[in-house]
């Protein structure tokens, strides 16, 4: 079987889609090309008798539990009256419709879990003009309003944002504290913000108290640009990448994106009109309670925090260098910063 391959693939990466593909069903030629971004996964976007699919390979954890909570998601919103798409499984041609596969990478010798996806038209938006926001906060508040409804048998796998304790043991809070008190060699450049971390995040780590008692649901946790897609009018039609959905403060996906809009290159003014816009589009959708609204200015530290422990626990597994986990730890630093002078005014435009 020849497959015709763009040439930034290497060979074994080449065999692997083609073993992959003959375990769907799918041994034919095929073209495809790795897909860029991506810090969990290895994604190529894959061109079969006609068909567009994207093929996912798992690099951080080997959870089939995860997936399965993840791919019961997906299917639960297909069969609902949600509007916009939403990742399509492909059930394997083994077993009984079991939508992903364990596969052994022959160079590695180690076994990674791989999945098969129908490829949705878009693009990932490019944020111009500030009132392109109200688009992202609509198709987040019209998830939400859709998650809350979904039946699901399978439990989640990934704790609530808020229970960050449970979520990182090789970078739990109180190593993290250690490493702001003593900044080891690999996170030297940004020793100065670490030791100003360590004066201001116990207090954050106790302004979790208390979270458990907001309104939950089941979220998608990580709405933002690169996981939305939009038409060629610019309107958003796809919400991708549900690998972290979990039960979880319901206005924490609100939070997420509001924490993203934070250290964008923009400018002050642009970014307030931005956050206008973000949470107008939400609220048309999510009706919030007062105690929801006063939470968010932690939980978009939260949302930062967790990014950083997230990859300060993958530069000490190996997968990612230090620089990853270093621009990471400015970003929360910055986010503090402007919270601390911000938060009065933010505040206010959450209560208009």
């Amino acid at each position: 079987m020849q497959n015709i391959v763009s040439g930034s693939l290497a060979h074994a990466e080449q065999q692997r889609i083609s073993d992959v593909l003959a375990l769907y069903g799918l041994a034919s030629d095929w073209q495809g090309e790795r897909e860029k971004g991506g810090m969990n996964n290895s994604t190529f976007v894959l061109h079969v008798d006609g068909q567009g699919y994207v093929l996912r390979q798992y690099e951080t954890h080997n959870d089939q539990k995860k997936i399965a909570f993840e791919h019961e998601v997906l299917r639960a919103l297909q069969r609902s009256n949600f509007k916009l798409e939403v990742p399509s499984p492909v059930e394997c041609s083994l077993g009984a419709g079991g939508t992903f596969l364990p596969v052994k990478d022959n160079l590695t010798g180690h076994t990674k879990i791989v999945t098969l996806f129908h490829y949705r038209e878009g693009a990932n938006p490019v944020w111009h003009k500030p009132e392109q926001l109200f688009g992202l906060g609509q198709a987040a508040g019209t998830l939400s309003s859709a998650m809350v409804k979904l039946d699901i048998s399978l439990e989640p796998v990934y704790p609530p944002y808020y229970r960050i304790q449970d979520a990182y043991p090789l970078c739990s809070p109180e190593r993290l504290l250690q490493l702001c008190t003593s900044p080891p060699e690999p996170l030297v450049a940004c020793a100065n913000e670490l030791k100003e971390l360590r004066d201001v995040l116990p207090d954050l780590f106790e302004a979790l108290r208390g979270m458990e008692q907001l309104p939950h649901q089941l979220v998608h946790g990580d709405v933002n640009a690169s996981n939305v897609l939009a038409d060629q009018q610019g309107e958003i039609c796809a919400i991708l990448d549900f690998e972290f959905a979990t039960w979880d403060v319901r206005v924490m996906e609100l939070a997420v994106p509001m924490s993203d809009l934070l250290t964008m290159d923009k400018s002050e003014d642009w970014m307030w009109q931005a956050q206008e816009s973000l949470i107008k589009g939400f609220r048309e959708q999510v009706s919030l309670e007062p105690e929801e609204l006063l939470a968010i200015p932690q939980l978009i530290l939260l949302r930062s925090l967790d990014v950083v422990m997230h990859f300060i626990s993958r530069m000490f597994e190996g997968t990612d260098a230090p620089e990853v986990a270093v621009n990471q730890i400015v970003k929360l630093k910055q986010r503090i910063d402007w919270m601390l002078l911000h938060e009065d005014r933010l505040r206010e435009m959450l209560v208009y």
